[in-house]
C-alpha cells in the first residue's frame, strides 16, 4: 500500500483498519531493509507515510511489533509454499521449479528480504524455531525431489539431493543483498533466471 492509498475507502471501519495498519507493517519493512531496523524510528515510518507519528501508534506500539509481525508474515508465506508444493503431484524437476519460483518471486519482495536481512539474535525464540522448521521442510522437499528425479531418470545421477538444496537456497537467500537500490531487478526475471540455471544443470 503506497502513500496514495492510505486514504483509499474500503468497505468498513475494521478493513480500513487492517489495510493501514498492513501498510505500517510493509512501509516499515522497507525502511529497516534500507537503513537498518535500529537507525529507523517511528518518526521515519510516520514521515514515509504522509501521517503522525500519534497516529502510527494507533495501528502498533513500537518498532519491535512491526518486526515481529513482518517476520510472522514471512514465516506464513514460506509455509504456503510448502504447503502447495506437498499438496501437488508434479514431477521431481517441475517441483524443483515450483519451489524456486515462488521462493525467488518471496524473497523479493520486502518482507521476504526482511527475513533474510534480519540477524538471527535479534529472532524471539518462538519465530527462530518455526523459521527453524519451515526451512527444514523446504529443505527436506527439494532433497526428496532430487532423490526421486534421479530414481525416475529425470535429473543426473551425479546431483548430491542435500548440495543441490544448499546451493539452491543459498543463492536464492543471496538476493536480498545485492538486488537493491532504485532499480532493482523484477521478482520475475529474478525467478526465470534461477530457473533455467538450476534445472538445465540438473536435467539429465
Amino acid at each position: 500500500m503506497s502513500n496514495d492509498q492510505w486514504h483509499d475507502v474500503v468497505e468498513s471501519r475494521e478493513a480500513q483498519r487492517r489495510k493501514k495498519r498492513q501498510a505500517v507493517i510493509e512501509t516499515g519493512v522497507r525502511l529497516f531493509n534500507e537503513n537498518g531496523f535500529e537507525k529507523t524510528s517511528l518518526d521515519d515510518l510516520a514521515k514515509s507515510l504522509g501521517i503522525t507519528k500519534r497516529t502510527i501508534y494507533y495501528y502498533v506500539q513500537c518498532k519491535d511489533e512491526i518486526l515481529a509481525e513482518a517476520l510472522r508474515q514471512s514465516i506464513q508465506a514460506l509455509e504456503r509454499i510448502a504447503w502447495t508444493v506437498e499438496n501437488d503431484t508434479c514431477s521431481a524437476v517441475d517441483t524443483i521449479e515450483v519451489i524456486i519460483d515462488a521462493y525467488a518471486r518471496w524473497i523479493a519482495t520486502d518482507l521476504g528480504a526482511c527475513l533474510v536481512l534480519t540477524r538471527e539474535n535479534m529472532l524471539t525464540d518462538e519465530v527462530r524455531v518455526e523459521l527453524r522448521a519451515t526451512k527444514q521442510q523446504l529443505d527436506r522437499l527439494i532433497r526428496k525431489a532430487v532423490t526421486e528425479g534421479i530414481e525416475a531418470g529425470e535429473i543426473r545421477e551425479t546431483c548430491d539431493p542435500r548440495l543441490t538444496s544448499a546451493a539452491i537456497f543459498g543463492a536464492l537467500n543471496w538476493v536480498p543483498y545485492w538486488n537493491r537500490g532504485s532499480t532493482p531487478t523484477p521478482a520475475s526475471d529474478i525467478s526465470d533466471q534461477f530457473k533455467r540455471s538450476f534445472i538445465q544443470g540438473l536435467r539429465r
